[in-house]
């Protein structure tokens, strides 16, 4: 689990979970740690144990997570894994957390949304041009 965490930018007690949550959310938004008025990230808290209970029940939960919310893979916009593992909670960046299970898995993070995805489009069908009317008639 250490690999998977690498990517880790702090590191916190469990027993602070509450304010270490709050002030990283609010620090990786660009705002003021102790500003309680400062905008925050999203985050998706975690338990940790092995790799293989990892891959096998959490990381389908937290791709469809990621989708639901508009957070899409690779990018994973604005969500931050708050990950307990051991007696330490570790932070990191929601596109590092899901390129490092990737990487281990040997899976592109398409094939994750494939697999644990929500099914939906994540864009608009297009079904050609749409023009606009014309002028009403009489009118040139």
């Amino acid at each position: 689990m250490r690999e998977l965490l690498q990517d880790s930018f702090a590191e916190a007690a469990p027993r602070d979970a509450n304010s270490a949550i709050l002030r990283a959310r609010r620090e990786r938004a660009g705002g003021d740690p102790d500003d309680e008025d400062a905008p925050v990230l999203r985050s998706y808290e975690i338990i940790l144990g092995s790799f293989e209970s990892f891959a096998r029940d959490q990381l389908p939960k937290l791709v469809y997570h990621l989708e639901s919310v508009g957070a899409h893979l690779p990018q994973c916009r604005g969500v931050l894994i708050a990950a307990f593992a051991g007696d330490r909670l570790y932070f990191v960046e929601a596109d590092k957390f899901v390129a490092r299970a990737c990487a281990f898995l040997g899976v592109s993070a398409e094939e994750l949304v494939r697999r644990h995805g929500t099914g939906e489009s994540r864009s608009a069908a297009q079904s050609g041009t749409m023009l606009l009317p014309g002028p009403p008639k009489g009118r040139a």
